[in-house]
């Protein structure tokens, strides 16, 4: 049995005639009345939901038909203008839902995070208090093992109801249903009388930033994990060394901040992130159904370490300082110092498991040729294990002689040959390079971009086409933007918007079901929520955006 804390939001339809201005606001301190679990279930299961799907007529069953039919818009109509990713299947009912600004929400207890975005979501349009309203939205728990763990139902019509069988289910319908509303307070809402049941295609959707080269502040992510969340990515990969910059306080090794963290591409001071910045990083992304994936790349790009701590290096090198340009492959720890670097990539390592609860480190491990570099792999993988953490490392370490079941390998290389890993039973996460890394351009010749992957940039609708039936064992899509010319947030944002919109897609929605020409127009509905966000992003023409 469900005891469900009543948590009473206004939501009163029109024909209700309203509500009062004088309720409150929806804040999580108005979580005050219990319901007993004899009430709760009693309640929820007069409109129960089918374990197949939740029909028009279970839906319409309802004893009170709080919301009127408009006949202004059409329910295709307003699909239309949102819904991105597009759900694995929308069932549309007759009529369209016409909400005023009150209503009550009956929730789990267990079931915080989709819970607090209801609320913030709610807040935001001017959505308050009163007992008792004749209108509900419900976050149920079902037990419906083929939702699985992150698929949902939602409902809309004479109440919203959201089912799930996980706080994460409940979360990404709550995504859904913010599409359906307008990003501004109205005091009267339409909604489509829709069913949707969504499951995503992927369990790994991804995006990767590069705040190694150029340092992004902990402002800056925060905002980013809560882009990626409105639209159901749920990994954040943070690439945080390389050649120009060590960005991840370790206390063992102070000067990797000190020294290494000095600096950045192309001169100038740059920072680091302590690790309590980190941790609390980590906490507001969880908040988000958001994982942090950490990356310490090694045992190439390492050139900050190195000038860090010179031991680190072989003795023949010379270059001692801190990279400020833009090649790449030229560092490397010393594989034949093993009594100096395993030791240095196991305090490391261990550090970043401290303050990381993820499954996974990202050992990095691109860009180096070496004789003792599968010796590398297999010892970096074995000192993860030993942390009880899963290696995952750029698609070189195939060349690892004993890669562990459960490792992953991110391809990004569109011509790799890959079926040495493939053969053991290696999963993937696809990043092409010629299709996923959002530092090429938006569009051909755009300045301050790159074109070493793909001359002619790496447009939208070339993102869009990206087929990953064409891979086997594929555990997810993650699409990464390497810093080395993005030397602000504004321009940082201009590549990863509205281009990452595309990728959730690809990552969400069964390959049979996208459509281009759709997406656009549902994406170009979704200008209001990129405006109100703050979010720099580029004013696609292919979107109508000026």
């Amino acid at each position: 049995m469900y005891k469900y804390i009543l948590l009473i939001f206004s939501l009163m339809l029109i024909a209700c005639g309203g509500g009062s201005s004088g309720s409150s606001p929806v804040t999580p301190t108005n979580l005050s009345s219990v319901q007993s679990s004899s009430q709760a279930s009693q309640s929820i299961s007069s409109q129960s939901i089918s374990s197949q799907s939740v029909s028009s007529q279970s839906v319409s069953s309802q004893s009170v038909s709080s919301l009127s039919t408009s006949s202004q818009s059409t329910s295709s109509q307003l699909l239309q203008q949102a819904l991105v990713p597009w759900p694995s299947d929308v069932s549309e009912q007759n009529g369209v839902a016409e909400m005023g600004i009150q209503a009550t929400l009956e929730f789990d207890a267990s079931t915080p995070t989709s819970t607090q975005a209801l609320t913030t979501l709610l807040n935001a349009l001017g959505i308050s208090a009163i007992e008792n309203a004749p209108y509900k939205i419900q976050l149920l728990l079902v037990n419906q093992p083929e939702l699985g763990a992150e698929g949902y139902r939602l409902a809309i019509a004479e109440n919203i109801q959201i089912s799930a069988q996980t706080d994460v289910g409940l979360f990404y319908g709550v995504q859904t249903l913010k599409q359906l509303f307008p990003v501004n307070a109205k005091t009267i809402y339409q909604l489509p009388k829709i069913t949707i049941t969504d499951i995503p295609q992927y369990a790994w959707r991804g995006s990767m930033v590069d705040v190694a080269r150029h340092f992004f502040s902990i402002d800056y992510v925060k905002k980013h994990v809560e882009r990626m969340a409105a639209f159901k990515l749920n990994k954040l990969h943070l690439h945080l060394s390389d050649d120009q910059g060590w960005r991840m306080e370790i206390k063992q090794y102070p000067k990797l901040t000190s020294v290494g963290g000095s600096t950045q591409a192309g001169g100038g001071p740059s920072g680091f992130y302590t690790q309590e910045e980190l941790k609390d990083l980590v906490a507001f992304a969880a908040q988000h159904n958001i994982d942090v994936i950490p990356e310490l790349d090694m045992p190439g790009h390492v050139q900050a370490a190195i000038a860090s701590y010179n031991e680190l290096a072989c003795d023949n090198v010379t270059n001692l300082s801190v990279y400020i340009g833009l090649d790449v492959g030229f560092s490397s720890l010393c594989l034949t110092k093993p009594d100096v670097i395993y030791p240095f990539v196991k305090n490391v390592l261990t550090e970043v498991a401290q303050v990381f609860p993820s499954q996974y480190i990202h050992l990095g491990g691109d860009e180096i040729k070496h004789n003792l570099y599968p010796e590398f792999i297999d010892k970096a993988q074995q000192i993860i294990k030993d942390l009880n953490r899963t290696m995952i490392a750029w698609e070189e370490a195939s060349a690892g002689k004993n890669l562990e079941q459960g490792t992953l390998l991110q391809l990004w290389n569109d011509n790799y040959n890959i079926q040495s890993a493939l053969d053991r039973n290696i999963h993937l996460i696809l990043s092409p390079c010629s299709y996923f890394y959002l530092d090429h351009g938006n569009y051909n010749g755009q300045p301050e971009t790159y074109t070493w992957c793909r001359k002619q940039g790496v447009p939208m609708e070339r993102v869009y086409s990206f087929n990953p039936q064409k891979y086997s064992l594929v555990t997810g899509i993650e699409a990464p933007v390497w810093s080395e010319v993005i030397t602000s947030e504004a321009a940082l944002d201009n590549r990863i918007w509205p281009r990452l919109a595309a990728v959730a897609e690809i990552a969400w929605t069964p390959h049979a079901a996208r459509d281009y020409q759709q997406f656009k127009l549902r994406l170009k509905e979704l200008k209001p929520y990129f405006d109100k966000e703050g979010i720099q992003y580029y004013r696609d023409p292919q979107l109508g955006w000026q």
